[in-house]
């Protein structure tokens, strides 16, 4: 299975990742408590039980969790590159949670890898740790030039426009009655965060 998705030329990715830092504050903060049709229809194409799912994105899930087992240890994550909280604080809506978001900026670029996600998001525990509960990808708009939007496991990114990218959130490791690509989660919780 293909993991890669190259979108444009190497020599404008150090632009990309300088750009991050400008359009992903809120990246996963919403303006979007009301569900729009797109929100819906892209939470309504998988359940959290997997039934739903593709064999292809159970096993791209399952690859997922391989890939990222050793980053529930926050201190791994940041030592693989996921230092900078981004947005700051606990992501939630009225729609659920995102959690604590860990973004790798080396990894904001116009490539999506399946097993490099651009973000990691945790769940705060009543003992002050964190939980690894998904993952999250994201390509800036500016990278993407195909009249579709990027997709990843057959499932198409969500349009973020305030920030001006598209993005994908894959819950590898907190069952999502939403959907396993779900933008919010409502089995996750902010009560925790200090």
């Amino acid at each position: 299975m293909n993991t890669k998705l190259t979108v444009v030329p190497r020599r404008i990715r150090h632009a990309l990742a300088a750009a991050a830092a400008i359009l992903l504050p809120g990246a996963c903060t919403s303006t979007a408590d009301a569900p729009t049709a797109a929100v819906e229809r892209h939470a309504a194409a998988a359940n959290a039980d997997g039934d739903a799912l593709t064999a292809a994105q159970r096993q791209g899930v399952a690859q997922v969790r391989l890939a990222t087992t050793a980053l529930h240890d926050i201190a791994t994550a940041r030592d693989a590159g996921y230092t900078v909280q981004y947005p700051a604080g606990c992501a939630q809506s009225s729609s659920g949670v995102q959690g604590f978001h860990y973004l790798n900026p080396g990894l904001v670029d116009a490539t999506v890898d399946l097993l490099r996600p651009e973000l990691v998001m945790y769940e705060p525990q009543p003992d002050g740790s964190l939980q690894l509960i998904g993952v999250d990808y994201v390509v800036p708009f500016g990278a993407w030039t195909a009249p579709e939007p990027p997709a990843l496991l057959g499932m198409p990114f969500m349009r973020n426009e305030p920030l001006g990218v598209w993005a994908l959130h894959i819950w590898a490791w907190r069952p999502n009655p939403s959907g396993m690509f779900a933008m919010w989660n409502p089995k996750a919780s902010c009560a925790y965060a200090q």
